[in-house]
């Protein structure tokens, strides 16, 4: 799935801006332009940005309209990219559908026909969570019932595209490297509708080290990949009638033993769970918050992060690529807890599992070929204990394995001896908040619980551990001597005692304190305007525990 690009044979037109917007029946077709409506952003959440409660908690549907122009250009093509929906959608292009969408964190990709001098584009979206969502949910009448612990944005929270291509085209293009083993041998697989396709493949600094016909050509003396040095090289893809750039990067990645392999050296994972979320953006994609947080994240010496719990934009990927960020990503599977409960005495039904294998599908079609995608993760916290759960998550591991060939991961909630899918996968990610969740406040028990956690998971599975979150909520400002729950000072010391404790084993190959940054969840009485775990606040200052951090993975 190539991202739209404007050169000599492409273009590209951006929709961002304001768009009319209304809340609207279940049965609603945009027949007719919307008359009664209201402004909203794009890309942006509706939630944070109106002002009163019942359109900002509506569940149902409502609909993005906007109305645009482009130029004829003979022998093109046009499509539509919208880059995320939350969550399902339907498309209309002057009042015809044209398409849908299935999950509200991957692009929806549409040829556009027909078009006119002036054409209305209509996006109807419904923002209900059910057992066939992801994430999934369940309704109680009007009231939407969630099972995850992030607020559940609505709207278009993605650039919205229209782009040209020439009607002979390039379809697609899949870069591998470090081919059976030689890190100088690359791989292409093109697909284009042209008879011959040429590849030239640019250095760092845009000058040309190989021109080939070939799909298998050979670098000399290739220079790495990694978050040491980030190393992009470009290819330039060329037909007699189109051409595209993509940039990437040489890596080999494999899991040996207790290690975790990076271009044959261990790596030591070192960063957090994040979410796309900012003040009235809510979860829109801005590039400014963007780079912000990756600077924060070389700030704080981090090489790492997880897409927790859904795919990032394509801007962050990039990003990942450019400022050496390791990533593991992760589908939209979260709240996938409390089986029966959630997904009936038989457990999920096949479109739920369909649904899951078509997204990891799309998120390796998106994301390939980014050098900074190291490992993938199949869920969060899911119901890996049930029989119904190891039956599910063994069809999805067989599955994500066909097409990535990256190591895969489970993010686990229950303890060594209950899970019954870890024994598939190749990496253990765990979460665990001693002295948080269990013994609140209690600093004292949380390094020898979380060695004897730790000890328990690989003398069981004798595989390398991450520890994917453990943190306690802070509030900044809030002090306390001696150390008290929600004082900075106690998170800074409760990232010590963890410290201490990863320290002690060469099998815990990183650390993932939750979160990045704070950020908004449905109200609660433990979520005084959203979860305050962020080692950042939401505005992107850091608490004191990032200083503890900084110095720590500075050494480490």
């Amino acid at each position: 799935m190539l991202y739209p690009k404007s050169n000599l044979y492409r273009t590209v037109t951006s929709l961002n801006g304001l768009w009319h917007f209304s809340v609207v029946a279940d049965d609603y077709l945009p027949h007719a332009p919307l008359q009664d409506y209201r402004l909203t952003a794009v890309p942006a959440s509706m939630n944070e940005i109106v002002t009163d409660t019942e359109t900002k908690n509506h569940v149902g549907k409502i609909v993005y309209e906007c109305v645009f122009s482009v130029p004829h250009i003979s022998k093109s093509e046009y499509r539509l990219r919208l880059g995320a929906v939350s969550h399902k959608c339907e498309v209309y292009l002057n009042g015809v559908k044209i398409g849908a969408g299935i999950n509200g964190y991957l692009p929806i990709d549409l040829p556009l026909e027909c078009l006119l001098e002036k054409n209305r584009l209509s996006v109807v979206i419904d923002n209900r969570l059910t057992n066939e969502t992801f994430p999934p949910g369940r309704l109680e009448g009007r009231k939407q019932i969630i099972n995850h612990d992030f607020y559940n944005y609505t709207g278009i929270h993605r650039d919205v595209l229209v782009y040209s291509r020439p009607k002979q085209h390039i379809e697609d293009i899949e870069i591998q490297t470090v081919v059976d083993g030689d890190y100088r041998k690359i791989k292409i697989n093109a697909k284009t509708t042209c008879e011959k396709i040429s590849y030239q493949i640019l250095d760092k600094s845009g000058e040309p080290v190989i021109t080939s016909e070939n799909s298998e050509i050979m670098i000399p003396n290739p220079a790495l990949w990694s978050p040491e040095s980030p190393y992009l090289y470009t290819l330039i893809a060329q037909t007699e009638c189109d051409q595209y750039e993509e940039r990437f990067g040489i890596r080999k990645v494999e899991v040996d033993g207790n290690r975790f392999l990076l271009n044959d050296k261990p790596v030591y994972f070192k960063g957090f769970g994040m979410h796309e979320d900012f003040f009235i953006l809510g979860k829109g994609n801005s590039s400014a918050v963007n780079i912000r947080n990756f600077e924060l994240l070389k700030w704080i010496h981090a090489n790492s992060i997880r897409t927790s719990h859904y795919p990032y934009s394509e801007e962050i990927m990039n990003l990942a690529d450019e400022y050496g960020i390791m990533v593991i990503e992760e589908v939209p599977a979260v709240g996938m807890n409390w089986w029966e409960e959630n997904f009936g005495a038989n457990g999920a039904n096949e479109n739920t599992l369909k649904l899951h294998k078509e997204l990891i599908t799309q998120l390796y079609e998106r994301d390939k070929n980014h050098p900074s995608v190291i490992m993938l993760s199949v869920a969060n916290e899911a119901a890996t204990n049930e029989a119904l759960g190891e039956t599910y998550f063994k069809e999805v591991i067989a599955h994500a394995r066909e097409l990535w060939p990256l190591p895969i991961t489970i993010v686990e909630f229950y303890k060594s001896d209950e899970t019954l899918v870890s024994k598939y996968v190749d990496v253990i990610c765990i979460n665990r908040y001693f002295g948080w969740y269990y013994d609140h406040g209690d600093l004292s028990v949380i390094c020898e619980q979380m060695k004897e956690e730790l000890c328990r998971w690989h003398d069981r599975y004798q595989k390398p551990i991450i520890l994917t979150e453990y943190g306690a909520d802070t509030v900044e400002g809030l002090h306390s001597l001696p150390a008290e729950s929600f004082s900075e000072e106690f998170q800074k010391e409760y990232f010590e005692q963890c410290g201490e404790a990863f320290d002690a084993f060469d099998f815990c190959i990183g650390e993932h304190p939750w979160a990045f940054a704070d950020f908004k969840t449905k109200q609660g009485l433990t979520r005084v305007r959203g979860n305050r775990k962020g080692i950042f606040t939401k505005d992107r200052q850091p608490k004191s525990g990032a200083f503890y951090l900084r110095d720590r993975w500075k050494k480490r």
